[in-house]
């Protein structure tokens, strides 16, 4: 079986057996775009809308400057995108995650784990 049609048959498999789990979620990463004086303004700009699976990793809180700081950690599971990097950040649910690691599912080119943490002082 070649690697195009494993991938059209996993994405079957799971468009129509876990459609209700699917999540909706955005990749950005840092965009430079001149500022018309010589300089540049940075701005998050997307570089991927992914459907995937979302799971709570883990949390934790703590005390920073008199605040309660709470981080929250998610897995990010989906469908292989090339390109994918340390330095962006997820939008998913109104909220923003920094990608911590990235793992292939047997380094292959088929399935990709995304783990990311949000951090929140209140």
């Amino acid at each position: 079986m070649s690697i195009s049609s494993f991938k059209a048959l996993a994405k079957s498999f799971v468009d129509n057996t876990f459609a209700e789990y699917v999540q909706v979620y955005s990749f950005e990463q840092i965009t430079k775009i001149p500022d018309g004086q010589g300089g540049f303004t940075v701005i998050w700009a997307s570089f991927a809308n992914v459907t995937g699976f979302v799971k709570i990793d883990s949390g934790r809180e703590g005390e920073l400057d008199d605040h309660i700081k709470s981080q929250y950690s998610r897995k990010f599971s989906f469908e292989f995108i090339a390109g994918l990097t340390n330095d962006m950040r997820i939008l998913y649910d109104g909220d923003y995650y920094n990608v911590r690691s990235i793992k292939s599912a047997q380094d292959s080119t088929i399935w990709i784990d995304v783990l990311a943490d949000k951090d929140i002082a209140s």
